[in-house]
Order: structure tokens, then sequence, then C-alpha cells
């Protein structure tokens, strides 16, 4: 008997979220008996003009808002329902409460701290209203998956059903050996998006005096264009069929993060994604850079300040490239595979489908991300992650994504 499964992600296959979240997983869920329909919330439109760091379109957020409503309303054919952090949104927990129970048994699955986006809203009225909807969406949910630690320690705060999946990689679509980068320049690779470009320009001072003097270049992939000054940047558009042989063109990739409460919930997929092409990786000690890179065995930590001197060690030790870029792959191989995580998420799914929460506690297998003997998802590094205050201004605009079909 097939487990129907209706999967309700935020976005359209353009963006990385929700492709590398649900859409990546179906060709194994279907191998496997699920049944498995994607309704998205906003369209291909919203999608792009997100990505290419436009304006946000929302005249368009109410027809959005019927085709969900139409596809909760079907909730009833399927085993169960996936649920991309919230069912609409900006619309408040009442509403969000009543699609919840047509949508029984659900989870709710989460790879960004959206729940910032209302709990650090300017607004008063925001934080009061929405400062915890999500949270109370989770706790009726049968099961929370969060991408990071710092995500389930604050779903656990209104759930004890909580476990932890990284975003993963389909090691199919990476090389399986090391390859050489272009030896006439040294590359140091970015990938993201408009909306995490800031990210990049906090430490292109530190970049560009790196630069100086040498044959260098920044690539820096899917970002907006910005006043780069002497700094050697080669702006190269995004596109998944490309993303990796670009990312194959660095040396060495980086992920600086600021200290702030959503950069806390960041999961480290762009880090993941180089580690996945051999290459040694410099980043931010914030959230799941932390776990993700082993500072002096996979790559490097650097803090504001620190990033020049950590350029500048990779830069004139080729060999010690080569030692973080297969530790890197090896971490990738063994803890953020689709092969891996594929047959532990089809677990996890079954067991919430059949509200079995005894099962629940021993269905991800025993791994770095989960203690199993303390039920699924506890957490081994998280106990001491903590939020903010309910209140504050510096709530960076979602990144919202995923991959999916219209219904």
């Amino acid at each position: 008997m097939k487990l129907r499964v209706l999967i309700l992600p935020r976005h359209t296959p353009q963006a990385a979220s929700c492709r590398h979240r649900f859409s990546q997983y179906l060709s194994y869920f279907q191998a496997h008996g699920f049944e498995c329909e994607v309704s998205t919330f906003f369209d291909e439109r919203y999608t792009a003009a997100v990505l290419r760091g436009g304006q946000k379109q929302w005249w368009r957020f109410g027809k959005a808002a019927l085709r969900r409503l139409r596809a909760v309303l079907s909730a009833r054919h399927y085993d169960l329902v996936v649920v991309h952090a919230e069912f609409i949104p900006y619309l408040p927990h009442g509403f969000e409460r009543w699609l919840a129970q047509l949508a029984v048994p659900y989870l709710v699955d989460f790879d960004d701290a959206y729940f910032h986006a209302y709990d650090q809203h300017p607004s008063a009225l925001v934080r009061r209203l929405l400062g915890e909807k999500i949270g109370r969406l989770m706790q009726t949910a049968e099961l929370n998956v969060a991408g990071s630690d710092y995500l389930a320690a604050y779903a656990r705060r209104f759930s004890s059903q909580v476990s932890v999946v990284p975003t993963v990689v389909d090691l199919s679509r990476y090389p399986a050996a090391p390859t050489e980068p272009d030896p006439t320049s040294f590359s140091i690779g970015w990938i993201g998006s408009p909306t995490t470009t800031p990210y990049l320009q906090s430490v292109m001072g530190e970049l560009a005096a790196f630069a100086k003097g040498r044959n260098v270049q920044i690539l820096a992939i899917g970002a907006r264009r910005f006043d780069v000054g002497d700094a050697p940047v080669r702006f190269i558009e995004w596109s998944e069929d490309t993303e990796v042989e670009q990312l194959a063109r660095a040396h060495v990739g980086i992920m600086p993060l600021p200290q702030t409460p959503w950069a806390e919930g960041k999961c480290g997929f762009k880090l993941i994604q180089t580690m996945a092409c051999w290459r040694p990786v410099v980043a931010s000690p914030v959230g799941a850079n932390c776990r993700i890179v082993q500072d002096g065995v996979s790559g490097l930590h650097a803090r504001p300040g620190e990033w020049r001197a950590a350029m500048e060690r990779l830069y004139e030790n080729p060999s010690l490239r080569a030692k973080f870029g297969a530790a890197g792959r090896h971490t990738v191989e063994r803890e953020y595979s689709l092969e891996v995580w594929a047959p532990r998420v089809a677990a996890l799914w079954s067991h919430a489908a059949a509200r079995d929460t005894e099962a629940l506690s021993v269905a991800v297998p025993t791994h770095t991300w989960v203690d199993v003997s303390a039920g699924a998802g506890s957490l081994l590094a998280g106990q001491g992650a903590h939020w903010p205050a309910a209140r504050g201004t510096d709530v960076e605009p979602r990144p919202v994504s995923s991959r999916s079909s219209q219904r």
C-alpha cells in the first residue's frame, strides 16, 4: 500500500531550500512506496523576482493563499501533509490552527529561522500577533524536522517531537575525485543569492587586502552586483546546471556570516556544496557552520579580522588545501549526502504518518546529529542554543526557496 504525502513548500524549483529539502528525495520516495503530490505557495514569477533581488510582488499573495487553501482542503486524501515552516506566511495562528486541523497528521520542516521574521520584527504589533505562530503550529505537529541544532532547539520549546535533518547534497552531481582548478590564478568561491550578498560584502575589505599584489579572483556566484572597489570580483549568474562546475573552479570556498539571530539559523548548505567539490572552506563560526567545518581539519574558522590571514595560510600551502578538501569531502559522504539521509527521512515520514511516536524515537540511526537514546532529534551539541528576546530590527528578508510543481 502506497503512502500518500502532500508536500507544501513555499516556492518553486528556482530556489534552493525546498529543492534540497524535498524535491531531490522524490525519486527515492516514489521507488519505496510513497506517492507524493507537491503544491507550492508562491508561483514561479514571484520566486524569480525574489531571486533576482527585485521587489516582492505582494499582489500575488492572495492568489497564492487561495491555492494553498485548496491544497489543504484536499488533505483528507493523504496520509501525511509536510508543511514548509508554515501554511500561509503572515496568517495569524487562529487560521493556521484551523488549517492544521484539516491537515492532520502533519509534519513541519524548516531550514531557516523563519520564526525570527515574526518574533524579531520591528513592529510590536507583528511580534505580539505572530511572534509564536510557527512555534504553536509545531505544538500539534506529529514531528518537527529542523535543518540545524539552533532550529531544533527552538522547536523543542514547543514540542518534544523534533528531529534534526541537515540539508544534504546528491553526490551523483558532484565530482567523484578531486579536480585541479585553474593554476594561473587563485580563486575564492562564494555562492549565494541577492538577499545573502551582504554577507559577502562584509568580508570584501579583507579579501581585497589579501588579493592585493597577487593573481586572485573572487567568484561571486548568484550575488547581486555591488561596488567592489579594488577587489577582483567576477560576478557569475547562478544556474542549477552550472553551480557545481563553478564551485569546482575555486581553490577555496567561503561562507561569512554575521552574529545575528537570522544567521544563527542558517544550515551551512553552501559549505556542504563546496566540500562536496573536494575544496577547503573558510567559514564564520556561526550556527551550523561550527558543526559542519572542523577548524583545522576540513577548513578554517574565521572571525572578523581573521579572513586575510586564513586566505594567506591556504594560498601558501597547496598540500593543506588538498588535505582539508579531502577531509571535507569525506565528511559530506558520511554525514551530508542524499544516499545516507533518504532512507532516514523516509522512515521519519512513515512513522509520522502512522502517528507512531515510539518508533519516531528510533527511526533515525545513530548519527552525530541525533542522540537516539534520548529520542529522535535530541541535540548533542545544541544544548547551549538560545534565542534573543522577541524584539529587534535586524531581520534579513527571508531567502525563501523550493523545488516543486504547481497543483
